[in-house]
């Protein structure tokens, strides 16, 4: 085993301070502590290991993906099915790891501002962000609609515990998108990964922006002027999968194992602003009332917010995607 080398693949979407904060909390110690190596690749989605398990050559061992993508990715066959012994269900958020996915963190899609720009006429919700008269100022959306489209379903009015409710027909699949087309124009930007986004708030370049909360937080703890709100936001899960046929199969799962551990989630939650989704971590990372305060998973927070649906992304993805590629290019 001690000469076993992993392939650790991670998303573009990732670099920055979260790549590091996984390499230092979870990559690092977790390969020391098992007596393996590994290298890091990139790709920009788990669809790129395709074309590798599709071929029968298989280089990569572990992907990072979100739990959104995973029924598309396992209907794909690009994905082993887990080790019973990988992760321990009782200890996790309940519904955050499946047969083919761990998660290593839960966060949160938010509308975020600039709080020298709005002061205390602050936005409040999804509905704010599309009204450019009472909120005017530079925005920015993520490049892929995950998240976006299901805001747009907010601005409608629809209540969030509704929204896949709305998205569940046709006619309210169009109007989100039409509503998307609505802001379109107001856009100044489309970032494309975390840090970006987070690059984003610190040089001003923005007033508004839908993104991930733990790049806000990561953002305001050095001192940036913004705040959000995780009122009306989307919970989702990120985490790891191991690739269909993957050379190192056993060791890989052996190290989501490791990382999956309670030490390691604490460790992580205090590299990044993240929330654990191994509620052990709690017990003891004895976390301030104020770090909770910022965290996705703490019951205050989920209570206002709602969780993605995968199911929805593995039906209507493909035509999510090209709806809003088309707004994108066309703006």
């Amino acid at each position: 085993m001690s000469n076993q080398t992993l392939t650790i693949v991670k998303t573009e979407s990732s670099a920055g301070s979260w790549q590091d904060a996984q390499d230092k909390a979870l990559w690092a110690p977790a390969a020391k502590a098992l007596g393996l190596t590994y290298v890091l690749d990139t790709s920009q989605s788990w669809a790129d290991a395709r074309a590798q398990v599709e071929a029968g050559s298989i280089k990569w061992d572990i992907i990072q993906i979100a739990l959104a993508e995973i029924p598309q990715a396992k209907a794909a066959g690009v994905l082993e099915k887990l080790d019973s012994d990988v992760y321990n269900k009782a200890d996790f958020v309940p519904g955050s790891c499946t047969d083919y996915f761990v998660a290593n963190s839960l966060y949160s899609t938010v509308i975020a501002w600039n709080k020298s720009i709005y002061g205390a006429n602050s936005p409040k919700s999804k509905d704010d962000f599309w009204d450019v008269k009472k909120f005017p100022g530079k925005r920015a959306l993520w490049n892929e609609p995950v998240g976006m489209l299901e805001a747009a379903v907010l601005a409608l009015g629809t209540s969030r515990d509704k929204v896949y409710e709305f998205l569940s027909s046709e006619d309210g699949r169009r109007a989100a998108i039409n509503k998307l087309a609505e802001i379109g124009s107001h856009i100044s930007l489309w970032w494309e990964s975390g840090a970006q986004a987070s690059q984003l708030m610190r040089d001003g370049e923005v007033d508004m922006i839908l993104t991930w909360g733990g790049r806000v937080q990561g953002a305001i703890d050095d001192g940036v002027n913004f705040a959000y709100t995780f009122h009306d936001g989307q919970l989702g899960t990120d985490g790891y999968a191991v690739v269909k046929g993957a050379p190192n199969r056993d060791a890989a799962m052996r190290f989501l194992n490791e990382v999956s551990k309670p030490e390691y989630q604490k460790d992580l939650s205090n590299s990044f602003p993240t929330a654990p989704v191994n509620m052990k971590a709690f017990e003891i990372a004895g976390y301030t009332t104020e770090k909770i305060a910022t965290m996705a998973s703490a019951p205050q927070n989920v209570a206002v917010q709602y969780a993605v649906d995968p199911e929805f992304w593995a039906q209507h993805g493909a035509w999510a995607y090209a709806a809003y590629d088309k707004i994108r290019r066309s703006n």
